[in-house]
């Protein structure tokens, strides 16, 4: 027979852990909730992608329908590439943003990245610029490849 068996930690009661107390503070539960959201970026980005592509209005924003079948496929696949080859590219950088400037200003960098690259690809979409489209979804794949690094 094994050992005994520990019950699980209920994170509502840490009374009688054996810790500290001033250990569970606010700070930690922050920045767990903080790196765990960092964690949802790549999620968050593929549900907006194809989310994207089921909406009418921006297939008609970027006049999606006078494209042929292979065209519409290239642009779909290239639409959706950009921010995993952003992501590569954010990745590789990421360790020296955050040597240089620490994770908590490398956390802030990449966020700002990545609400620059969706404004960028929003405003291209609402104007129905390919390149546009492109550069804001490679710009957001900068601040989401950090993510992993990061947090």
């Amino acid at each position: 027979m094994a050992g005994g068996v520990k019950k699980p930690v209920n994170i509502f009661r840490l009374k009688d852990l054996g810790e500290p107390r001033g250990v569970f503070n606010w700070r930690l539960w922050f920045s767990v909730v903080s790196f765990g959201l960092l964690g949802a970026a790549r999620g968050i980005d593929e549900g907006l992608i194809s989310g994207a592509f089921n909406a009418a209005d921006f297939k008609a924003s970027i006049r999606y329908a006078s494209y042929s079948a292979v065209e519409k496929a290239n642009i779909k696949a290239n639409v959706s590439a950009m921010v995993q080859i952003g992501s590569v590219a954010g990745a590789l950088v990421a360790f020296l943003v955050c040597d240089r400037i620490g994770r908590i200003m490398a956390t802030r960098f990449l966020c700002v990245l990545w609400i620059l690259g969706i404004a960028i690809f929003m405003i291209g979409g609402v104007n129905g610029s390919l390149g546009a489209i492109y550069a804001g979804r490679f710009i957001a794949g900068l601040g989401v490849g950090q993510t992993p690094v990061v947090g």
